[in-house]
């Protein structure tokens, strides 16, 4: 078995839960850890994107998580420590348990779409949250068209737009306004941020849709792929969205989607 372990560098609780669980891990397993974190615990490491798994282990938040999934290779267990942490199935109290129960084999897996981004058909990108289209200057409302398959849908004025998968409609696109998708349903929202008019409302499209933003105007916006990648966009420049074939794996140990839901977002819903 090859474990790789990532954490939150500027985190002194994460660097001491990857010490800990390093300490639970048989010693026939092979170990990778980031650099940054080897260098941490006096230990040899690899570079983040060299990182390739049959699990790893990442501590920290979403945002941690979500640098994972865009530079290494293996099935994710999350970590949370501190924030939110929708993405992370193991909360600090319960770090040991967890680990024997991976270690044992006492694990589910489940896959989560992957979006391809292009720019001007090159590929950009790969996301497995959201890709937002925003404007580069604060304060400045800036238009987008929409298309869908390539038949154009409305002209936006917004701060930008978002396109999310199901695991992303948790995200930023929910702080927007957008609907929650279940994992399973194989479709994408595109929500708005800040729209102006009250008619422009989410949009659910099934997976084999393209999606395709132009920018109108001569001011330029950002096109970021889940919070870490992103590329300046002009007028004229198109940006399409696309399902990828490619999945990402999570580990799931007891709280399934719904749990998290309930626990995370849901929490005034009184029994």
């Amino acid at each position: 078995m090859r474990i790789g372990i990532i954490a939150r560098i500027n985190c002194h609780s994460c660097i001491r839960i990857a010490k800990r669980i390093i300490e639970l891990i048989p010693p026939s397993w092979e170990l990778l850890l980031e650099d940054k974190l080897a260098r941490s615990l006096h230990r040899n490491g690899i570079n983040f994107k060299d990182i390739d798994a049959d699990i790893i282990i990442v501590i920290g938040g979403d945002g941690t998580i979500l640098k994972t999934a865009q530079l290494s290779r293996g099935k994710i267990l999350g970590i949370n420590v501190g924030g939110l942490g929708f993405l992370s199935e193991v909360e600090i109290g319960n770090i040991e348990e967890s680990v024997y129960n991976l270690i044992k084999g006492n694990y589910k897996t489940y896959d989560v779409m992957k979006l391809n981004v292009y720019i001007n058909d090159q590929l950009f990108g790969k996301g497995i949250n959201d890709v937002v289209i925003h404007t580069a200057r604060i304060s400045k409302i800036r238009k987008f068209s929409v298309y869908i398959n390539d038949r154009f849908m409305e002209n936006t004025s917004a701060d930008g737009v978002i396109i999310a998968t199901p695991i992303g409609s948790t995200s930023y696109s929910y702080s927007a306004g957008g609907p929650i998708l279940i994992p399973s349903l194989k479709a994408m929202v595109i929500s708005y941020i800040a729209p102006f008019g009250s008619r422009l409302r989410p949009i659910v499209c099934p997976d084999n849709t393209k999606i395709t933003i132009k920018i109108i105007g001569k001011f330029s916006s950002l096109a970021i792929i889940d919070g870490q990648k992103e590329a300046v966009v002009s007028e004229n420049d198109r940006i399409d969205i696309r399902v990828s074939d490619e999945k990402l794996t999570f580990i799931e140990l007891k709280n399934s989607f719904y749990d998290r839901l309930r626990e995370k977002l849901i929490k005034d819903v009184v029994n």
